[in-house]
């Protein structure tokens, strides 16, 4: 595999993002909306291949009942595969997002279609799924704040050192007193980044020229090792800034909203009460003992469900 020149392997890394995302993503999409059909149907499909032998003697067909047809149709699948997939799309998006712009816009095409395809699928091509009561989506949730994390740190790397941006900004800024005569700033920038390489080094007649910053000896020359260090200093920045966003719009926006948030504490407090209430009676009805409970004791209100009769409670 060939290195990525200074220059950066941004158009590469574009191209492959475009292919994914445009390509093998609804590819992948259209597949998972085709295959319950085949599965569903597939008893039709034979049956419609093999010539018809004999006829019925019933000439009248029964029809199924509608718990019959839905037990003729694929079995639903384990939710796994579809969190691994948005997973895979996100890290996707977020991660090479500053190689490939569209990546986000791709993605929200992608999620509409298959949305519509997937309400399709459950509804005619797949059994009814069997609902759990879930707090959340679980360790997902950790993996996609894991994915965010990591995806800062590359893009942040791919700016630095799969581009062509700092490396102009600093010619700029240490050629601005030559081209400040100049409109352009970058007046030179491409010669400037054109190392020679002598005939003693290619063994040609002719010196050549290549995409390095490199003397005539071969040696990194001082702008190398001074890009280098602006580009570190420029991924600790970069890194810290954006998670410090990140942070203080965790802080500003809350997870639960502020109506759902008291709508919880209400009921909380509601189950607490009866909690007492319930704990209460029991200890009531403890000390008092079961044999010799009258009505005088326990007064009507005090136990839901209390039914006057003459056994007592």
């Amino acid at each position: 595999m060939e290195d990525c020149p200074p220059g950066g392997c941004i158009s590469e890394l574009a191209t492959q993002m475009a292919i994914i995302l445009a390509g093998k993503q609804f590819i992948f999409t259209f597949s998972q909306f085709v295959i319950p059909i085949i599965i569903s149907n597939k008893n039709n499909c034979l049956k419609a291949i093999k010539p018809k032998m004999q006829k019925r003697k019933d000439p009248i067909k029964k029809t199924k009942s509608p718990w019959e047809r839905d037990y003729q149709l694929a079995e639903t699948r384990d939710v796994f595969a579809e969190y691994l997939e948005m997973v895979i799309q996100y890290g996707f998006v977020t991660i090479f997002v500053a190689a490939f712009p569209l990546a986000p816009l791709l993605a929200l095409v992608n999620n509409l279609l298959e949305m519509r395809l997937d309400s399709f699928k459950f509804v005619a091509q797949l059994r009814r799924p069997i609902g759990f009561k879930s707090k959340d989506i679980g360790i997902w949730s950790d993996i996609l704040a894991a994915v965010g994390k990591i995806a800062v740190v590359c893009n942040a790397y791919i700016i630095a050192f799969s581009s062509d941006f700092l490396p102009m900004m600093l010619f700029a800024m240490d050629f601005r007193e030559k081209n400040a005569k100049r409109k352009n700033m970058l007046s030179g920038y491409v010669n400037f980044s054109l190392a020679v390489a002598s005939p003693e080094m290619t063994g040609y007649s002719e010196p050549c020229r290549y995409w390095a910053y490199r003397d005539e000896q071969g040696s990194y020359n001082l702008f190398f090792w001074k890009l280098t260090t602006v580009r570190l200093l420029f991924v600790i920045v970069f890194e810290h800034v954006v998670l410090g966003v990140v942070k203080l719009i965790d802080i500003f926006i809350p997870d639960i909203p502020d109506s759902v948030q008291l709508r919880i504490d209400i009921d909380e407090i509601i189950a607490n009460d009866i909690l007492n209430d319930d704990d209460s009676i029991k200890k009531k009805f403890s000390s008092v003992g079961t044999n010799t409970v009258t009505r005088k004791e326990v007064k009507k209100g005090d136990t839901p469900g209390y039914h006057d009769t003459d056994s007592g409670v």
